[in-house]
């Protein structure tokens, strides 16, 4: 991971077989070079064993996936001359290493791959969602690597996905761009149709195919006819799919919206009890006849100079809902993209931030101006223990989502997170080590 090339050259020489060995996450020291692209210790490496190339980590993924994610492109080619089958591996999801060419946008990688006679025919495997490259491309609005495949490779324009559509399909239903246009217009050119021209087809040869099996085949007496059972149009599951994400963007909006409201109203009430705090103010002032000292100013607060450790309480919490409040205000105006997991989770954590604030600023405005007694204490306490609770639950299940959601975006390419904290480790270790 520290590309020291002699060094590993030096361990190679005393223990080869160190080449296989596997961290605890199923990788081999190939699989970290071609991460951090390392070309001559993979060169090493390779040279002392090329059955390295086929070990596959916990998530499946072989030194050549990890390379082609990265885009390492001469690592890439190092790794496919060095064992042409592994550039056939599939992964859990069926996918190939072409698939995370284009997932990545690697195009020239993607090239590297695809020039060769073991891949020519792979431009076309799909994974367990039905798609192939094309597929992908188009879905990420990648124009360069769209024209590079209907250019150069055997790749079929109309080839039905899992949802049984074409990639023709996808780009007419999706926002309209430049990038949208474009694409659409090397589609069409290279012979691409909407899936329901090819459904109109095959059920037109399917129909000619009966009639003339009909003539040829011997007439029975009687024949039983049956209505003929209607095909689910081709477009309906993407529909559905556009139908569920503009219900998604609408949620999010409104929760935006709601964001911005509270926010709002929150402010405007931390601003107002920061100007008229509980207990008034001073309205004339007033001094000490004996040392002729000012004991009270005009405009300043009543309770901070007759409690200044409750006045005190209730500021602090009072100004951080103010704060928050703002701060929440500010990010949604500033255009931040609020669909991102992160960003809403972010915006939410700071809303309960205000909301605490807030219930702690109400408890000791309330204990500045009410003569409370034992029994109404224990209630109103009881009272906001519960609140604090409730929130700290849902706080907490918010929390875990949100880190389930992390550790499944790792486990499903983030392996750069994984090298950096080991990294991070190993040089904390070695600065151990020196002191």
């Amino acid at each position: 991971m520290q590309g020291h090339v002699d060094f590993a050259k030096t361990l190679l020489s005393h223990k080869p077989d160190l080449v296989t060995e596997l961290d605890s996450h199923g990788r081999s020291p190939l699989h970290l070079a071609s991460a951090n692209g390392y070309v001559e210790i993979v060169k090493l490496l390779l040279a002392e064993d090329t059955s390295a190339c086929a070990i596959r980590d916990e998530d499946g993924r072989t030194p050549l996936h990890l390379a082609a994610m990265k885009g390492r492109v001469e690592i890439v080619t190092e790794l496919a001359e060095a064992k042409r089958e592994v550039t056939r591996f599939v992964l859990d999801r069926g996918e190939t290493v072409l698939h995370l060419c284009v997932v990545y946008n690697r195009l020239e990688a993607l090239k590297v791959l695809v020039g060769m006679n073991t891949m020519a025919d792979c431009v076309n495997v799909k994974d367990d969602d039905g798609n192939t490259i094309l597929h992908i491309a188009t879905m990420l609005k990648q124009v360069e690597t769209v024209k590079h495949l209907l250019r150069t490779t055997a790749v079929e324009v109309n080839e039905l996905n899992g949802s049984s559509i074409t990639a023709l399909d996808i780009i007419q239903h999706m926002p309209r761009d430049l990038k949208a246009v474009e694409i659409q217009e090397l589609l069409v050119k290279a012979g691409g149709v909407m899936a329901k021209r090819i459904s109109a087809s095959m059920t037109k040869a399917a129909a000619t195919t009966e009639q003339c099996v009909a003539v040829l085949a011997p007439q029975p007496s009687s024949v039983t006819t049956e209505a003929p059972i209607s095909a689910q149009p081709p477009r309906r599951a993407l529909d559905n799919l556009l139908k569920h994400l503009k219900e998604q963007d609408h949620r999010l909006n409104r929760k935006r919206d709601s964001l911005m409201v509270v926010a709002t109203l929150i402010a405007a009430m931390a601003f107002q009890a920061g100007l008229s705090p509980p207990g008034g103010l001073w309205q004339e002032d007033k001094v000490d006849p004996v040392n002729q000292r000012k004991i009270q100013e005009a405009g300043k607060s009543i309770m901070a100079d007759r409690k200044p450790y409750l006045y005190k309480a209730f500021w602090i919490p009072n100004t951080l809902s103010f704060v928050a409040s703002l701060t929440i205000i500010f990010l949604l105006v500033s255009g931040l993209p609020t669909e991102k997991r992160v960003v809403l989770w972010i915006l939410t954590a700071t809303m309960w931030v205000t909301i605490i604030s807030t219930t702690h600023a109400y408890i000791y405005a309330l204990a500045i101006i009410s003569p409370l007694d034992k029994g109404m204490t224990t209630v109103f306490h009881s009272s906001a223990d519960t609140w604090l609770g409730v929130l700290g639950i849902v706080f907490l299940g918010h929390t875990y989502r949100f880190v389930i959601w992390i550790i499944r975006k790792w486990k499903l390419g983030k392996l750069e997170m994984a090298i950096a904290l080991e990294m991070g480790l190993m040089g904390v270790v070695a600065l151990c080590c020196r002191m």
